[in-house]
Formats: structure tokens, C-alpha cells, sequence
């Protein structure tokens, strides 16, 4: 009797761990689930027409505490201040008078940048074939690069004329050491915008804190 006790346990047990995902142990049912997820796909960084063109605004407080313009050199402090807000205001400027262009380049970028990318995920193979294929869009796709940078080179010159003005004018009013540091200030800010993952929603035509890098995908733009 003992030991048709010890079977019928043994064969419990058994039955128990042989059962999908039982016994805690071997993972959730249905299998591969968690892989999946593991291999998802990173999320696609928005197009920003707005950040391509060189469009953001300096911190004044931010400035001035780099610069290291001493508390009793309030003139001076007030002069930095003002000229900062001055290229803030004509930067924004820039950014409304070139809102839809911005809109239309961002939604339709974007738009074709998720097309590329759902026909990528679609698509991998890796072969020797299929990277000739790409390198072959992408000559293809030389045209309609062109015709987005026409379209955002006029708004960035106007940033980099405004951006001439500004440093000219705090050349002349600050000493050689702090002009330095304002260059290294603003070099500094403009490496962490680049680097910055543009992730939210292009309202008020992009007029957030951007850079100016990268290339949009083209095709079929008119």
C-alpha cells in the first residue's frame, strides 16, 4: 500500500511540471512571449523640421553663470541678458514664419519614415541582395533629400545670421576669457541638442530645443 502511495505522488509530480508554463517554472504559456518583446523594435525618433534648421532659444540664466560675470557687474550682466533675448526673439520669429513649411516637411517625413520602417521589419533578410537594394534607394532617394534641405536651408541661414549677430555683439562687450567660455557654452548646448532623442509631437511647429542634424528619407515629395 506504501508504495502505491510513492507511485501515484511520483506521477502527480510529474504530470504537474510535464503541463505548459506549470510549477512557476518553465515561463508563460503560449511560449516565446517575452522574446518577442525583448526584440522589439526601438521607437522611430520623430523627424523635426524646426531642429534640422538650427531653431532653439539660450538659457540667459544659464549663460551668464558659465560666462562668470561677477554680481557687481550688473551693467554687464543686464547688456548679456538682453542680447540673449534678443536672438531668442528673433529665432522664434524665424520659427513662425516658417510654421507650415515646417508642419508639411514634418508630417510627411514622418509619415514616410514609419512607411520605411514597417517595410524594413517586413523585409530583413540580410542578404548580399538586399543591401544592394538599399544602397540603390537610397541614390534613388538623392532628389527628394535635396528638395527638404531646399526647403529648411533658407530658415537656417537666417538662425546662423542671427547667431553671427549675437556672438559679434557679446565678442565686443565681454573680455577675451569670458567670450571664451560663451563659446564653449554655447558649443557644449548645442552638442547635447543634437544628441537630444526628439520623441514628442511636433507642435507649434517644432519650436522645441534642437540642433540641426540629420538627413530626411525621401520619395515622392513634390
Amino acid at each position: 500500500m506504501r508504495i502505491f502511495l510513492v507511485l501515484v505522488c511520483m506521477l502527480s509530480f510529474s504530470f504537474i511540471y510535464a503541463q505548459p508554463g506549470g510549477g512557476g517554472q518553465g515561463g508563460p504559456p503560449g511560449g516565446g512571449r517575452s522574446m518577442s518583446s525583448s526584440q522589439e523594435r526601438p521607437k522611430m525618433v520623430e523627424f523635426n523640421a524646426a531642429k534640422v534648421a538650427g531653431i532653439f532659444n539660450y538659457d540667459d540664466e544659464a549663460a551668464i553663470k558659465k560666462i562668470k560675470i561677477k554680481k557687481k557687474h550688473k551693467d554687464l550682466t543686464l547688456k548679456v541678458r538682453k542680447a540673449i533675448e534678443k536672438y531668442n526673439i528673433r529665432v522664434h520669429e524665424i520659427a513662425l514664419l516658417n510654421k507650415d513649411n515646417f508642419d508639411t516637411l514634418n508630417v510627411y517625413v514622418n509619415a514616410k519614415m514609419k512607411a520605411m520602417q514597417s517595410s524594413r521589419g517586413q523585409n530583413q533578410s540580410g542578404s548580399r541582395m538586399d543591401r544592394s537594394d538599399t544602397s540603390s534607394n537610397d541614390s534613388k532617394d538623392d532628389p527628394e533629400r535635396a528638395k527638404i534641405k531646399q526647403k529648411i536651408d533658407p530658415a537656417k541661414k537666417e538662425v546662423k545670421v542671427a547667431e553671427g549677430k549675437l556672438n559679434t555683439h557679446l565678442e565686443s562687450i565681454l573680455s577675451e576669457k569670458q567670450y571664451g567660455k560663451w563659446l564653449k557654452y554655447q558649443a557644449k548646448v548645442k552638442s547635447e541638442l543634437i544628441e537630444e532623442p526628439e520623441s514628442n509631437n511636433n507642435s507649434d511647429s517644432g519650436m522645441s530645443r534642437g540642433g540641426g542634424q540629420g538627413g530626411p528619407p525621401g520619395g515622392g515629395m513634390r
